[in-house]
């Protein structure tokens, strides 16, 4: 549960300050994240795909799922040391910052 707990400290934020953020959710290791269209629950594909461009740029891979492409999808190794993980989850919030700007 420790890397949910990360997750959770790096990105629980977002979803209550970044517009294009919906919600977190998921348990354990396996989280998503939804993205919007600001002030709506539009599902925003663009989003999620310009946000897993930025990140593939700094190195980290992402993946984009759901039924309307509108999710990240983070299901990290079990053994990840967790400052790479909190090093890419910045690059994830850095990117996702820049897409809601």
């Amino acid at each position: 549960m420790e890397i949910e707990k990360i997750i959770k400290e790096e990105l629980g934020d977002l979803a209550e300050s970044s517009p294009i953020v919906g919600e977190l959710r998921g348990r354990g290791a396996m989280m998503a994240l939804e993205f919007v269209e600001p002030g709506s629950k539009k599902p925003n594909a663009d989003a999620a795909k310009q946000i897993a461009a930025k990140c593939m740029e700094q190195g980290v891979v992402i993946l984009t799922c759901g039924t309307f492409g509108n999710n990240v999808r983070l299901l990290p190794p079990l053994v990840i040391d967790f400052d790479l993980l909190r090093d890419g989850l910045r690059v994830f919030v850095k990117a996702i910052e820049e897409a809601g700007a």
